[in-house]
């Protein structure tokens, strides 16, 4: 999708942006647009480890922001709702695919007691010391809920909450998918490289992961 037309200084409220948007202004959506475009092209590509579809499904998230945005609530939470346009338009093209079985959200069991510390962070950890191409091979061997969990809190930086609204599941489901999501990229760090993130190349891993003490994020 292509936007052109003048911009407006970031200072301007976003709430100005979407409310002139819903009225068909498009100088307000291409500010939406370029604000967001590049954060959104980041996820898409974490989602789908490939330049083309992440360009190609950011255009399209953005076309079908446009159509929908007149039809949105006045309380609009306008990043969670582009990020979970731009997931259901990755998981579409995944199911097309064949890549995955499509399970709702909903499906997924919560365990308020698995919640990590903030240090628990295997991906955090991990993406200090590696290249991008190998986090990347690392994510790519995730379940897709699980990848999606760690890319939105590693690399878009979201709380629980705002992957909650992005995902559509509570705060405490979330905690649940995020110790989950760490520790199968735990694993899948073990079995690639054979020795845990953080770790030097010949530590000795347990590769059953000990017992830590958790604690809310």
């Amino acid at each position: 999708m292509s936007v052109s037309g003048g911009g407006l200084a970031l200072s301007i409220d976003e709430k100005s942006w979407i409310s002139r948007a819903r009225e068909g202004d498009a100088v307000a959506f291409e500010a939406i647009y370029n604000r967001y475009e590049r954060r959104l092209y980041a996820f898409v590509y974490r989602l789908m480890g490939n330049s083309e579809d992440a360009y190609d499904l950011t255009q399209d998230t953005f076309v079908k922001a446009y159509s929908a945005l007149p039809k949105t609530a006045p309380d609009l939470n306008l990043s969670a709702w582009l990020h979970r346009i731009a997931a259901n338009a990755c998981m579409d093209v995944l199911r097309r695919r064949k890549l995955i079985r499509w399970l709702p959200w909903e499906t997924f069991d919560t365990n308020p007691g698995l919640e990590p510390t903030a240090s628990d962070d295997p991906v955090g950890e991990y993406t200090q010391v590696e290249t991008s191409g190998e986090v990347q091979a690392i994510l790519d061997k995730l379940s897709p809920k699980n990848k999606m969990s760690l890319v939105l809190k590693e690399y878009q930086g979201m709380s629980c909450d705002e992957i909650g609204a992005v995902m559509g599941m509570s705060r405490s489901a979330v905690k649940s998918l995020l110790f989950r999501a760490r520790e199968e990229f735990r694993q899948a760090y073990l079995a690639h490289y054979g020795y845990a993130p953080g770790a030097e190349p010949d530590e000795p891993v347990n590769r059953n992961s000990p017992d830590r003490e958790v604690g809310a994020i």
